[in-house]
């Protein structure tokens, strides 16, 4: 902790800052380090501590009521000599003035203001909003402590939510989107805008501070969002789209309770779903044509036959409020398959014109129960919509004319062969052409139009198809192994298939500690796929086709599949028995009940219900149901401290492991963006203690408010400290990197909670508290794509191939999220901090580690 003393006590405090003022901390630094605040927070600190002190995470709670405790103890008299003896005197900044904040919540001239602060969650939303408030909302509180006061008292959660978009100029208010709009929120807010302490009054204390949330919103839209939002002119019919679209967050959330829970949201909230839909232009991005999505949200089910019969009206396209309205107003499950639906199709369909809009509409119907297979379509980059539409009516044809032991393993059949070819597509062993040609072939052979006289066993035609027409498309066995028979080899072409290409000419070279080495992620697969199917007790899938017993060989394709997903061969996941029997389709449950949509939901873990360890759902995406099992560690002295990350946000790290595809990864891409990343640094190194440049650096990549507003506190407290206010997420898009966001993409962090796509994103700049509070979502770390960065960077300085990140990723993320130490739930600052944290020596530590096992293979 040396540095951190000596970087807090560069400090001039006698030069005043206007709006705030320097409020000291009790206890001076040892109270500050006891925090876990860092010295370039000192002017957002305030901020930080309202989450800090009054989340309702269990163990920050725990550690915030210590904290207090200490604080009250040495605010009494004559404890002041208890402070540590290495500890300073410390100052962080303030909104307004002392006398403020004591008048507001009544406190004697003597009592410690520090103290009182964190201990009155009201106070300290007040504090924390007026801190990232515009200078025009603090001179209005200065002035009127009448309102101030009222604030604290009546609607300190709804102020916090809005204080930011607050603007006041010549005693009016200055709402989202000027003066055009000003009808508007005089419609809704039932107060002039002339009237600006009213306004603000009226405002927070509508529906419970809906209206304060719907008012952020619409403030932190682009232009072109909020023309979306709310319609051409005439501003009559602009007033009529805003009061629909406020009321989806009206009716949004029945346990709304604001003031209670201030830091809680959903992860389907009108904000997710306003603020996540595409945009082409200041219209909703294709498809977007009413009778289309009308047709989606009102049935379950769309068959070929009623597809064609559609009347397409009415043709007009949607709104974004139209959107909301039909995603908020709905139940919380109908609600996220609707948004999902839709962020599926941007990303998919983006041209249904015509017959395409047939199959598309098949494959949309199809979402609510074939999920898990349109999503790994999609990872396999198929656009057709046939491909889609036709699978879809396969797995109805499974679902409708199956039941029992048939239906299951008809099912492991089809997913179990759709999942093979996933992994050939994402290891490049098939194009995008012949997957889609294989893909097609497989629905044709339980097509529904077949006559029902002449057709086969669903499962018999799957598993003849799977051994002829799919493995004449795979590589040839180039490598025998113990399951490679006199007379057959399915098991081994298909372990083979599953490890990737064979054999790669191109695949980069180093040199590495004195040796030469090759990339082989081929080598390093199928090395580790056979250490784990060893550890199974299957018979095989050669031995189960002798004897021609569906049950044998469906259990075999169930092991087959799960090998890849298991990770570590010398990990936990083989210790308690085998998980692939374990798996529950849902096909039969308590008392012979059937839990529709479970065979084809994306997988997930399931622990806790008195039963073992298992997975239910869907076989495909198995590898990123499981992905914690990816994770390597290496081997050190002492045990890892618990993560303080939420569960949600390293499963999405976890994810990301699994989904960055080192195939995807060129040098030359990696090249431009550390480039970028440099010429961020270079332009924060440029501004200096420039208050205009680094108020616009923070601008551009949209720190957050509390940080841009106390900028001029910052820099004339702690100048030195203005660097590490960015991270290397902001330095990358402040430097500009010349590569396409589709390229970017592969470069980020897995996503599918914003755009319901089993693939890594890139996110562009956005305050990062926007995400939070939506810890069952995992939100903020989709926004977090600097561990992968900081592993760009030290690649390009070691000229190591750009391939190797997803493998040296592996070990970096398990280390990463034991690392951070949060200081309440959505700790971004937290996360970016420990990315920038991880030193040259770990990740040479990481490439050792590789060499051992890994892709890096002696030439």
């Amino acid at each position: 902790m040396a540095t951190l003393v000596v970087l807090l006590l560069v400090t001039d405090e006698r030069t005043p800052v206007t709006g705030f003022f320097d409020l000291p901390v009790t206890g001076g630094t040892a109270t500050y380090e006891m925090l876990s605040l860092q010295p370039e927070e000192r002017g957002h600190a305030i901020a930080l501590l309202a989450r800090e002190m009054f989340t309702q995470s269990a163990s920050a709670l725990e550690r915030s009521f210590a904290v207090r405790n200490f604080v009250a103890q040495l605010s009494m008299p004559g404890n002041d000599k208890e402070i540590a003896a290495d500890s300073r005197p410390l100052t962080i900044a303030a909104p307004l003035t002392a006398d403020h904040w004591r008048d507001a919540m009544e406190l004697p001239d003597k009592a410690d203001l520090f103290g009182s602060l964190i201990s009155n969650r009201s106070a300290l939303l007040v504090c924390a909003g007026a801190m990232a408030a515009d200078p025009s909302m603090r001179a209005l509180l200065d002035r009127d402590r009448g309102l101030l006061k009222w604030i604290v008292k009546t609607a300190p959660a709804a102020f916090w939510i809005v204080a930011r978009d607050f603007r006041i100029e010549k005693d009016r208010v200055i709402v989202p989107g000027g003066a055009a709009t000003e009808p508007i929120w005089e419609a809704l807010v039932e107060v002039k805008v002339t009237k600006p302490a009213d306004f603000i009054r009226a405002l927070l204390a509508r529906d419970s501070g809906r209206l304060a949330w719907f008012y952020d919103t619409i403030a932190t839209m682009s232009p072109e969002r909020m023309t979306a939002a709310f319609g051409a002119p005439p501003i009559l019919l602009q007033i009529e789209e805003a009061r629909g679209f406020y009321s989806a967050f009206r009716a949004a959330d029945s346990n709304w309770k604001l003031e209670e829970h201030p830091f809680l949201r959903g992860t389907q909230d009108p904000w997710i779903v306003s603020s996540q839909i595409d945009l082409l232009g200041s219209a909703v991005a294709p498809p977007a044509e009413q009778w289309f999505w009308e047709t989606l949200f009102d049935r379950s089910e769309i068959t070929r036959r009623s597809a064609a019969s559609l009347r397409r009206e009415p043709a007009s396209m949607v709104s974004l409020a139209w959107l909301v309205q039909k995603i908020a107003g709905t139940q919380a499950k109908e609600r996220r398959d609707r948004f999902d639906m839709i962020r599926f199709a941007q990303g998919v369909f983006k041209n249904v014109e015509g017959d395409r809009a047939i199959d598309a509409l098949i494959a949309l119907g199809g979402y609510r129960r074939y999920r898990a297979v349109l999503m790994t379509l999609d990872r396999m980059a198929i656009t057709t919509p046939r491909v889609y539409a036709r699978l879809v009516e396969a797995a109805r044809r499974i679902d409708d004319e199956l039941s029992g032991r048939d239906e299951k393993n008809a099912v492991v059949a089809f997913q179990a062969s759709i999942a093979i070819l996933e992994r050939a597509r994402l290891t490049q062993e098939i194009d995008t052409a012949t997957a889609e040609r294989l893909l097609l072939s497989l629905a044709d052979v339980i097509d529904p139009s077949e006559p029902p006289a002449m057709k086969t066993r669903p499962f018999t035609a799957i598993t003849h198809w799977m051994l002829n027409t799919m493995l004449d498309a795979l590589p040839p066995l180039v490598q025998p192994d113990e399951w490679t028979t006199a007379k057959t080899a399915y098991e081994s072409r298909l372990l083979q298939a599953l490890a990737g290409r064979p054999s790669d000419p191109d695949a980069p070279t180093l040199k590495w500690e004195g040796l030469d080495y090759r990339v082989d992620w081929f080598a390093a697969e199928h090395a580790r796929l056979k250490r784990i199917r060893e550890q199974i007790e299957s018979p095989g899938l050669d031995a189960a086709l002798e004897t021609n017993d569906a049950d044998k060989i469906s259990d075999a394709l169930l092991t087959l599949i799960y090998t890849p997903a298991l990770g570590d061969p010398e990990g936990s996941a083989l210790l308690g028995g085998d998980i692939a029997q374990r798996h529950n389709f849902g096909l039969v449950g308590p008392a012979g009940m059937r839990r529709d949509f479970v065979a084809w939901a994306v997988p997930k873990e399931q622990v806790g219900d008195g039963a073992p360890w298992r997975v239910e759902g869907s076989i495909l995406g198995l590898d990123i149901a499981l992905a914690r099992l990816g994770l390597r560690r290496i081997a050190d002295n002492e045990m890892p401290v618990a993560p303080t990350i939420n569960l949600n946000d390293q499963l999405n790290f976890a994810r990301t492991v699994m989904t960055i595809n080192p195939r995807s990864l060129r040098d030359q891409d990696r090249d431009v963006i550390v480039a970028a990343i440099a010429r961020g640094r270079e332009r924060v190194k440029a501004a200096g203690a420039s208050l205009p440049a680094v108020r616009a650096l923070a601008e551009e990549i949209q720190l957050p408010a509390s940080i841009r507003q106390t900028l001029p506190w910052t820099i004339t407290r702690t100048p030195d400290a203005v660097p590490a206010l960015f991270g290397l997420r902001d330095l990358m898009w402040l430097g500009k990197p010349e590569l396409s966001q589709e390229t970017l993409d592969h470069w980020g962090v897995f996503a599918e909670v914003l755009d319901n796509r089993l693939r890594t994103a890139m996110p562009r700049p956005a305050p990062w508290e926007d995400f939070g509070g939506r810890a069952n979502g995992g939100l903020v770390a989709t926004q977090a794509p600097d561990l992968v960065l900081r592993l760009a960077e030290e690649t390009a300085r070691l000229k190591l191939p750009a391939q190797l990140v997803p493998g040296l990723l592996m070990y970096a993320a398990q280390d990463y999220w034991h690392d951070v130490e949060s200081r309440f739930p959505d700790d971004w600052p937290a996360m970016t901090r420990q990315a920038l944290a991880l030193s040259p020596t770990r990740v040479e530590d990481y490439v050792a580690a590789l060499a051992g096992g890994g892709p890096l293979r002696p030439r």
